[in-house]
């Protein structure tokens, strides 16, 4: 909530309502998170999959940003974030090492409950009755 906040915050500014204050986060914070978490996703990408579809989502996300701000607000179209989002998206999508598994499986696979233990009255009265 407090990233959506700070990028809110980035897009419209102050000029309705002090957000930052009110939210209690800055759009450079939200950026700083999205990085560390794609910069820990670099380590190993298979294991933070979910960090990598965001970086991914970042591309649109700005794309959907700009236009907004352009059609909404009148501000002026940037091309260099745009540019940079979705080279960045697409750099991520050519380069993961498992294209198949960043697309979210249609179908849940069951999960496997354990089985609750067995127990065995008889063996264990058998038991008891060998030891005395």
């Amino acid at each position: 909530m407090a990233l959506v906040g700070g990028a809110a915050v980035s897009l419209v500014g102050t000029s309705l309502i002090p957000l930052d204050q009110e939210v209690g986060t800055h759009a450079s914070a939200a950026g700083a998170v999205l990085g560390i978490g794609l910069m820990a996703a670099a380590v190993n990408p298979a294991a933070n999959i979910g960090w990598v579809r965001a970086g991914i989502l970042y591309g649109f996300v700005v794309v959907a940003f700009e236009a907004g701000s352009y059609y909404v607000w009148h501000a002026p179209f940037h091309f260099g974030p745009v540019f940079f989002g979705l080279a960045f998206s697409l750099l991520l999508i050519a380069t993961y090492p498992q294209r198949k598994k960043l697309l979210p499986s249609s179908t849940r696979e069951p999960v496997a409950t354990p089985a609750p233990p067995v127990v065995i009255e008889e063996e264990e009265k058998k038991e008891e009755a060998a030891k005395s």
